[in-house]
């Protein structure tokens, strides 16, 4: 979720595809016609039906027509929306060169058969520029408001990409997969709703929308049915993941500039790829759980700064002797300690703290002339769960100069 990084030069693909007029005046100028990035917004997020702090994890509702595969017909609506008919459910294909509703509702039936199911984009694997053009709903800027039927179980890649004037859309709570890039680059989006038994949310698929925008802000850690998808932009220092959260998700922490250590309980049961990647102060990671599922990948913990090409980690890796992270540290040749020593070191920094506390309060002509009072900790996590300190690695207590970070961290 967090590769804003690509939508930059993605974006550029919406000129040449989907079913915006392009003979429109171009108010930006170069490539970006048509497009305004989301604004960060001022309001707080609404969280009306408690889904978004809800501690409850819904377990994933299987797809009930998976083996659903044989394709009987293919046709289009009045509106112009394109489907396909298999032999026991019905999906949305995409859209005819000439569509251009600004509201749409699904119907929850099409020739007798329940709609399940938006279908992805069809898109090329190396370059976005090789993509349908009316697949799904992409780029269709007319659009303003979206009705889903119940019992709709998927929203495939790219779906509502670049749908700019999107407002509002309501998912309906049998939705179980949301797909990378869906609802991207939907610069009105104020409104959404995410169902509470979620299973999963593809790669960047809410980026550049006010609503997510407004998410990111407010929130240390979006976290949807047991799952963290994104750090906030408030996410630095010490971040206690809360123990009814189960997995980490692809990227959640990527690039989190000021993230120094991350205490992951035993509820979580599988870190994603590049979940700490890119994170150039990080220097402790403690994994709770002793089988907790780790990609065996230099790039899933690593310091490097975003850009450059080598991945590399600096810190510790703490867990139980024996455990997956043990292995894990072992094979990527990081440093491991257990979870003893991790909470010996961070008493150690908690008495540093109120040690530099106690200093700071002293007279400034009592201080000593060479003595420079390091940085201060931070409070961050979500909601009451978050630790206050800085990073859980350093064991001189003595220590009152701030230390210079390496030549390939400045």
């Amino acid at each position: 979720m967090r590769m804003n990084r690509l939508l930059a030069a993605l974006s550029a693909c919406v000129l040449l595809c989907g079913c915006a007029d392009q003979t429109q005046a171009n108010p930006s100028g170069g490539l970006f016609v048509g497009i305004e990035p989301a604004q960060e917004s001022t309001e707080p997020a609404k969280y009306e039906d408690g889904t978004y702090v809800s501690q409850e994890v819904h377990d994933p509702v299987p797809d009930p027509y998976a083996d659903d595969t044989k394709l009987e017909k293919a046709s289009e609506t009045d509106q112009g929306i394109r489907y396909a008919l298999y032999q026991k459910h019905a999906e949305i294909i995409g859209h005819t060169d000439d569509f251009s509703a600004e509201e749409i509702e699904i119907p929850e039936k099409i020739e007798g058969l329940p709609v399940t199911k938006i279908a992805s984009v069809a898109a090329g694997a190396e370059s976005i520029f090789d993509i349908d053009r009316n697949g799904g709903f992409y780029s269709c800027y007319s659009l303003r408001k979206v009705v889903l039927p119940e019992g709709l179980t998927d929203i495939g890649d790219y779906a509502f990409y670049a749908c700019k004037n999107l407002v509002e859309i309501e998912l309906p709570e049998s939705v179980a997969r949301i797909g990378r890039r869906a609802f991207a680059m939907c610069a009105s989006l104020h409104k959404l709703t995410i169902p509470a038994a979620i299973d999963t949310i593809g790669d960047s698929a809410f980026s550049l929308t006010p609503w997510y925008d407004s998410l990111l802000y407010h929130r240390d850690l979006v976290i949807f049915n047991g799952k963290v998808y994104d750090a906030g932009r408030r996410c630095t220092g010490t971040v206690t993941v809360p123990d009814y959260v189960v997995a980490v998700s692809d990227y959640a922490f990527y690039s989190c500039e000021g993230l120094k250590t991350v205490i992951l309980p035993e509820s979580v049961r599988s870190v994603g790829k590049y979940a700490f990647c890119d994170c150039p102060d990080l220097r402790s990671v403690l994994f709770l759980n002793p089988e907790c599922e780790i990609p065996a990948e230099a790039t899933t913990i690593s310091n490097k700064p975003t850009g450059y090409d080598k991945d590399y980690y600096r810190g510790i890796i703490y867990g139980l002797e024996g455990s997956s992270a043990e292995r894990f540290a072992k094979k990527m040749h990081f440093r491991f300690e257990d979870k003893e020593e991790f909470e010996r070191r961070q008493e150690l920094e908690r008495i540093r703290q109120l040690t530099q506390a106690d200093e700071d309060e002293e007279p400034a002509e009592t201080a000593p002339a060479e003595t420079t009072a390091p940085s201060g900790s931070e409070t961050t996590g979500s909601g009451t769960t978050g630790t206050t300190g800085d990073s859980a690695e350093t064991t001189d207590k003595t220590q009152t100069t701030k230390p210079k970070k390496a030549d390939s961290e400045s």
